[in-house]
């Protein structure tokens, strides 16, 4: 079990970053429907399972959509990087009033200093951050609906698809592409010290506690009106002192881990530490850009590319299962 729940937070870990601690991905792709959130949040963690599963087992063949596929985890590993360093420095600006540029500089400093321990410091960090959101997030749900603050989502849900659903399938899609191709580097990573067996009753679970986590968030924010034009709604949503400065904490360490496995990217498609070097000090600097903007504009970019890259990986695989069987 002890293995299974490093595998479950590292995965987690890659996904759970800056956007999602801060509630502002979940609000821009799935709190803009409202009640009918439910079905684009399901239909994401199934998404998100069936990729993982479809990577951790694919083996490229062809050099040349290899070296496409190592391309995009490069260019995702640098616009991700990016949008983490921006959030980092934002988070320190508007909770702790310091100026945004020392802590985008501290994230890259502290990122550092984990990532050269290896990849058990990068499991064992995620074991502790993931751990923590879990229990916080969920204790500041309960406690709203003992208060009756919390209004369910599904209370006026009626069990059939919304007639837009398909109209709006653009946002689960995206969601689902980009998250599953950043935890992929760290999945791959993975397999050197776990067995297959293993990671994927892992992603199983992990995919599942996905969906509960986003409806929990989702659900959360929909109930609070006034948070939702914060940049970090989320971190907004709880007036305790004592428990908002645990989410901001958690939201710290938590873009930290996507960090973490955005470097396990780099290393996937760069295997010159030199280079690996230059290309984060240029996402460093690109970091100090405005945070809201950043993850808007670049999210979905990546997602559609990620897109690009999971059907051509599909179709390659297709086209080389018909040749074997001729």
């Amino acid at each position: 079990m002890g293995r299974i729940f490093a595998i479950i937070s590292s995965v987690l870990g890659s996904i759970i970053g800056a956007g999602f601690s801060t509630g502002q991905e979940i609000f821009y792709f799935f709190s803009q429907f409202k009640e009918t959130s439910i079905f684009y949040i399901s239909l994401s963690s199934i998404l998100i399972l069936l990729i993982l599963l479809y990577l951790m087992d694919i083996k490229i063949k062809s050099r040349v959509i290899l070296n496409i596929f190592r391309a995009y985890i490069l260019l995702f590993s640098i616009i991700t990087l990016i949008v983490m360093f921006s959030a980092f420095g934002q988070l320190g600006e508007e909770f702790l009033g310091v100026s945004r540029y020392i802590f985008t500089l501290l994230c890259f400093i502290l990122s550092i200093a984990i990532f050269k321990h290896g990849l058990l410091a990068v499991v064992n960090i995620n074991k502790v951050v993931v751990s923590i959101l879990i229990i916080t997030v969920s204790f500041i749900f309960l406690r709203s609906v003992h208060k009756n603050e919390i209004i369910f989502q599904f209370e006026s849900l009626k069990y059939a698809l919304p007639k837009n659903f398909f109209q709006h399938l653009t946002f689960p899609l995206l969601y689902s592409a980009y998250n599953s191709l950043l935890a992929f580097p760290v999945v791959n990573g993975l397999k050197e010290r776990f067995h297959k067996e293993e990671i994927k009753l892992s992603i199983v679970i992990s995919s599942i506690l996905i969906f509960l986590l986003l409806n929990i968030i989702n659900t959360i924010l929909l109930s609070k009106s006034s948070i939702q034009n914060s940049q970090m709604p989320l971190l907004k949503a709880e007036k305790s002192v004592f428990f908002q400065f645990i989410l901001v904490a958690s939201a710290f360490l938590e873009i930290l881990t996507t960090v973490l496995a955005n470097y396990m990217g780099l290393c996937y498609s760069i295997k010159n530490s030199k280079v690996e070097f230059f290309v984060i000090i240029i996402s460093l600097l690109l970091g100090f850009n405005q945070f809201q903007v950043l993850l808007r504009k670049l999210y979905s970019l990546m997602g559609y590319i990620g897109l690009g890259i999971i059907v051509m990986l599909s179709l390659s695989t297709l086209l080389s299962k018909d040749r074997m069987l001729k």
